[in-house]
């Protein structure tokens, strides 16, 4: 892979359908549209049809003229499926067709486009890291997954243990992707806002007390909870999304395969 210069690269997000065999369908994914309806269209499916969100996979490159690339390709396969890995190898679209700026509407609403890497947190004692997102910042007084957004240059598992440790002062190990969603909101006034959110199983071996570790940050608590103590917290819609794709149990969370 060609080592990214200094300077900031362009970000784009892609989106992949593994068919079963060699073929891997991939599409860019542009704003406002959801990861999983491009990997659908692509391949012939119904709007309905279950997917299994594979990985995410962090691509630094550069285009053929030099322009460097931050790549996230999200990968899907059809529920029942699913292989156990991701697929190997140079993905399309390439780098060249997708250094091209899309096409915006000329409207002058301005656009906030991310991509975030959330965490499902727990220890050996089966309990929920989450933190509490501060006053003044969008969802602020709600609890959270920890996590946030992926700078430029930086891969999705390292930023989200880079996330962990500021917001909650823990070790995690990220382990197996959770699911990928989108979320588009068009408010009355301010920016339209779009993102991609990644959720991954994040293990504590080691535990310690929950601290706050950043300052004059987005974040204002954090906290050990028992799976029975959620349901009754005022949860993020970011927590909601990715809570609501962990299988009821105990609580209990082996450590990352």
């Amino acid at each position: 892979m060609t080592a990214v210069p200094p300077e900031a690269p362009g970000r784009r997000v892609t989106a992949h359908l593994l068919t079963g065999g060699p073929s891997v369908l991939g599409a860019r994914v542009l704003f406002g549209q959801d990861p999983a309806d491009v990997v659908r269209e692509l391949g012939g499916l119904s709007p309905h049809t279950p997917l299994v969100a594979v990985d995410v996979l962090t691509e630094l490159v550069q285009a053929p003229d030099g322009t460097p690339l931050h790549v996230e390709r999200v990968v899907f396969a059809e529920a029942g499926i699913a292989p156990a890995d991701a697929p190997q190898g140079v993905l399309a679209p390439s780098a060249a067709e997708l250094l091209p700026e899309e096409e915006l509407p000329e409207d002058t609403r301005p656009r906030l486009r991310r991509f975030a890497s959330y965490g499902i947190v727990t220890d050996p004692a089966g309990r929920i890291l989450l933190s509490r997102i501060a006053e003044g910042f969008p969802g602020g007084g709600t609890w959270h997954l920890p996590g946030g957004g992926v700078d430029a240059g930086e891969d999705v598992r390292t930023a989200l243990r880079r996330e962990v440790a500021e917001e909650t002062g823990q070790d995690g190990e990220v382990g197996e992707l959770v699911t990928a969603a989108s979320h588009h909101r068009v408010p009355p006034t301010g920016y339209e806002i779009y993102a991609v959110w990644a959720f991954f199983r994040v293990y504590v071996a080691n535990p310690g007390p929950a601290r706050v570790m950043e300052e004059n940050g987005s974040t204002s608590d954090c906290g050990w909870f028992e799976p029975g103590e959620v349901a009754g917290l005022h949860l993020s819609t970011t927590a909601r999304r990715g809570l609501a794709h962990v299988v009821a149990g105990d609580g209990r969370s082996a450590p990352p395969r």
